[in-house]
């Protein structure tokens, strides 16, 4: 009202543009976030689709300089629509919280190149591991649908889908998340603290198997396992767990990069050359245990045990 007295205007038309001014802004930011999204989904697609990545080289490619321009336009339709399918999906699932915007700027911004240099990390971590916000959504579905309390992630990276999964989870649930570099846990903990939920995360450093043999120790139970570490440890990670019983009753395995930027399919079928695929074919030829391989992002293997799922007839 001090305002409106001084000024010598209306309140009222005063309010009505204040609150203007601010929708005016949260449009704003809402924009800038998408097409922050919609640029990195570009990159994201191109990197885990083999078509998608031949599709857009050719476009940038001399040799067809000299085709006709309506067959160029419809190569750039069919690229463009590859592009705004993927772009769909980030614009459509549910917007991820902001700390995990902010844990996916801050990583697609670290200075990794120059942590490696500085002899922190035994190799350039490439930002583009962080999961995006349509996994991270998917995940927070698993694990509320399948109401878990424990959940084991394998390949903490900088802790975007731990506290994806964190968020989900009751007030006495936990994330156990496996990690191998020693670099991250002076990254990782600021940005749990970020969060309220971040106090159900407890990251365990070290190689992965001795971690699995450590939580068996401990009489650990899983509800929900995700998977995402090195993938020629993939097929011993999965073993371990099913032969420790570390897989509740009930539970559920998901295995990212079950297409590994096409070479799951595309490569020669070796384990050696294709630990992918031979971590997928694997998981298909065994009969206690059905699968479904969903073609979220770059791929996902979701595993159960048989007996869980196939029912009962009379």
């Amino acid at each position: 009202m001090t305002v409106c007295k001084l000024f010598d205007i209306d309140c009222e038309v005063f309010i009505n543009w204040v609150i203007h001014v601010q929708r005016v802004i949260l449009i704003i930011s809402r924009t800038r976030k998408y097409c922050e999204f919609s640029i990195n989904a570009k990159r994201n697609m191109a990197g885990s689709d083999p078509a998608v990545r031949e599709l857009a080289a050719l476009l940038e490619s001399p040799e067809i300089k000299d085709v006709k321009p309506e067959i160029r336009e419809k190569l750039e339709k069919i690229l463009e629509m590859s592009n705004k399918r993927h772009n769909y999906a980030d614009e459509i699932t549910t917007t991820h919280s902001d700390v995990l915007d902010q844990i996916t700027q801050e990583t697609r911004t670290h200075p990794w190149e120059e942590v490696f240099k500085a002899g922190k990390t035994s190799w350039i971590m490439p930002a583009r591991m962080i999961s995006g916000p349509v996994t991270s959504q998917f995940l927070k579905f698993i694990v509320s649908m399948t109401k878990a309390k424990q959940v084991l992630e394998i390949g903490m990276f900088t802790g975007y889908t731990a506290l994806s999964m964190a968020e989900a989870l009751p007030p006495d649930g936990v994330v156990i998340t496996c990690e191998i570099s020693d670099y991250l846990k002076g990254l990782t903990p600021e940005f749990f603290s970020r969060s309220p939920h971040g106090k159900k995360i407890k990251p365990y450093f070290g190689p992965a198997g001795e971690t699995l043999e450590t939580l068996t120790k401990e009489g650990r139970l899983f509800d929900v396992i995700f998977v995402d570490a090195d993938k020629p440890g993939y097929r011993g990670y999965v073993d371990t767990i099913l032969q420790n019983g570390l897989l509740a009753p009930n539970g559920i395995i998901l295995a990212d990069n079950a297409f590994f930027g096409g070479r799951a399919y595309m490569n020669p079928k070796s384990r050696d050359e294709n630990p992918i695929n031979d971590f997928n074919e694997y998981i298909a030829s065994r009969a206690d245990l059905r699968q479904v391989l969903l073609p979220i992002r770059d791929g996902m293997l979701a595993i159960r045990r048989t007996s869980e799922v196939e029912g009962q007839a009379d």
